[in-house]
């Protein structure tokens, strides 16, 4: 029996056949239906949900295209209205005045009325016009605001940011994103962490026209990343059933999401909007260090072993030792420093550490001859420090910071559009939920290592939709990546954003 206090919400995860929008519809129709009749309240289908995905051109979906009167939308708001539901649908719209073409997801309120149509906006280029940035895409109910966002339009940070931004207690996802490349359901989950909110990504099953979906998960996570919904899959179509807990006033608590938004520093994002969409050359409009392959090398040291002895313990295995030695952040004697500046000289490699004492830290990196460069650093993202954490080393720019620095997508983002190529971050410890933050943090196009005195890892970019490579290293380990700046100089941003609203 479901809890009064909890708001029970369906993801349609249906098989879609491809061009039958009048097969798809009667299937939809019937899942809206007894979906509603098991008690959810707000009912979601996939992306592109009436004609199926992967259409060749604009003449190729014309046939399965509607107006936002048309017979799919007019029998959803009979239904919602019947059953007193919020129906969030996935279809093609045809705008009338202009009859351009949108991938859009219309939410259907308990009236009937349509209070909320949202467009793709990294849109298919074949056929779709891409949706404005500054779009409403949230809307209210009972339990809260919500939010719509299409498919990769969470891919990169901004835009599930700027959505809790605008206020959103849960993020529904209509998605088509077949089982090959990243998993959608662990961006999804750092998605709801990293903004304080709960997900819930809808996907599809059944074979499109290029596509098999019978493997393509949903799922839904709550505001602190925990799985409310596994990541599920079906050969057929099925309805998902969720309940959210509901707080005292019978709404979706938005104290996590005020609690991430109340850590942010907009003041040191402004980079963000810098278009550098036409740029070639990174390497020169930035004045970056030249591109090449470097190996980085992250070092735990043993439990109670000093991080300059795991250095040299490490040096000695080498042979021969090339490449950036990264060591946690340390209370480290001036002798402590002498000895790793006299290391990275004889041994001709790059050092960075951070000293810290007490409240004080300093971004430390050590030159192929020895010579040690002084970064002031702020204990965590938001404090200010003279500078900007940023360190040219002889093949890379890199981005010092705490761990926190990598808790938000904003920073990462700014310091790739000023050239960073590696973000090193300190902190005492580094969990699973790091570990995946870290790793999502590299779709902006930066490698990404954490360093601990309990645990390091290594991020990689993905190659094309893959997953990220990554290497993670327990206390006497060392990990070892090789880090192509070549590849970090080549980037590509998500620059269809409301930075009015991410910046003010």
């Amino acid at each position: 029996m479901r809890d009064a206090n909890t708001l029970r919400i369906a993801l349609l995860h249906a098989a879609i056949a491809h061009g039958d929008v009048e097969k798809n519809r009667k299937r939809l129709l019937a899942m809206i239906a007894e979906a509603a009749e098991q008690g959810a309240k707000i009912i979601t289908a996939p992306e592109m949900a009436l004609p199926g995905y992967s259409f060749e051109s604009r003449e190729a979906i014309a046939p399965c295209v509607e107006p936002v009167d048309g017979p799919t939308l007019t029998a959803v708001a009979a239904l919602a209205r019947n059953h007193g539901v919020y129906v969030c649908i996935g279809l093609a719209l045809e705008t009338a005045k202009t009859a351009i073409f949108h991938n859009s997801a219309v939410v259907i309120d308990p009236a009937g009325r349509t209070v909320c149509q949202y467009n793709k906006i990294n849109a298919e280029s074949r056929w779709a016009c891409p949706g404005d940035p500054r779009q409403n895409n949230t809307f209210d109910t009972p339990w809260g605001r919500v939010g719509v966002l299409i498919c990769s339009d969470s891919y990169f940070g901004l835009m599930p940011r700027t959505t809790a931004l605008r206020g959103v207690e849960l993020l529904l996802v209509p998605a088509n994103w077949p089982p090959s490349g990243i998993d959608p359901c662990e961006l999804w989950r750092a998605r709801a962490m990293e903004n304080g909110i709960f997900l819930a990504g809808c996907n599809r099953t059944g074979v499109d026209r290029v596509m098999d979906c019978k493997k393509a998960p949903s799922c839904v996570f709550d505001p602190s990343g925990r799985t409310i919904l596994e990541p599920t899959t079906a050969a057929g179509s099925i309805i998902l059933q969720v309940d959210l807990p509901l707080n005292a006033e019978g709404r979706l608590d938005d104290w996590p999401r005020k609690k991430r938004m109340a850590t942010r520093c907009p003041e040191k994002y402004h980079d963000c909007y810098r278009n550098l969409r036409a740029v070639q050359d990174l390497t020169s409009l930035l004045n970056l260090p030249a591109a090449a392959v470097m190996a980085a090398n992250a070092v735990v040291p043993e439990e109670k072993e000093h991080p300059v002895e795991a250095l040299a313990r490490t040096l000695g295995q080498q042979s021969p030792a090339v490449g950036l030695f990264l060591l946690p952040w340390f209370d480290y004697s001036d002798e402590d420093l002498r000895r790793i500046g006299e290391m990275a000289g004889s041994r001709q490699v790059e050092v960075v550490t951070c000293r810290r004492a007490g409240d004080v830290c300093t971004g430390l990196v050590f030159s192929m001859d020895g010579l040690m460069q002084s970064l002031p650093l702020a204990l965590t993202a938001c404090q200010q420090a003279p500078g900007d954490g940023l360190a040219d080393t002889a093949s890379a720019r890199l981005k010092l910071a705490p761990f926190d620095f990598l808790a938000h997508p904003e920073p990462a983002v700014a310091a790739a559009k000023r050239g960073c190529d590696l973000v090193v971050a300190f902190g005492d410890t580094l969990n699973e939920s790091q570990h995946l933050l870290s790793g999502v943090r590299t779709i902006d196009y930066l490698s990404v290592a954490c360093v601990t005195p309990a645990g390091a890892g290594i991020w990689l970019p993905p190659e094309g939709h893959q997953r990220w490579e990554e290497r993670i290293a327990a206390p006497g380990e060392v990990c070892t990546l090789s880090v192509d700046t070549n590849r970090t100089r080549q980037k590509r941003f998500q620059d269809s954003i409301d930075f009015d609203t991410l910046l003010k």
